[in-house]
């Protein structure tokens, strides 16, 4: 089919092989190249999925630090702390 796009070779290695075989059980009537298509999409999902989870992760962790320190010096510290340092 003629397209604009660009287009990828996949050599069928036993990796790909037995994703393509995972990737049938759920999409038995597919060809291979749709099958290459599904496990892309799904792949790239899963990996943006795993990124924004561990972005939660970090933020709930730098956050409970906040709060574990908070307070620790008094109000107006740093003001009161560059009223000394020259400009």
């Amino acid at each position: 089919m003629p397209t604009v796009r660009p287009r990828t070779q996949v050599t069928h290695t036993p990796d790909v092989e037995d994703a393509l075989e995972i990737a049938r059980s759920r999409w038995p009537d597919e060809s291979p190249s749709a099958l290459l298509m599904h496990l892309v999409v799904r792949g790239g999902q899963a990996i943006r999925d795993e990124q924004a989870r561990h972005v939660r992760a970090r933020r709930g962790t730098v956050d409970a630090m906040v709060e574990r320190f908070a307070g620790i010096y008094p109000e107006g510290y740093l003001r009161e702390l560059r009223e000394d340092w020259p400009e």
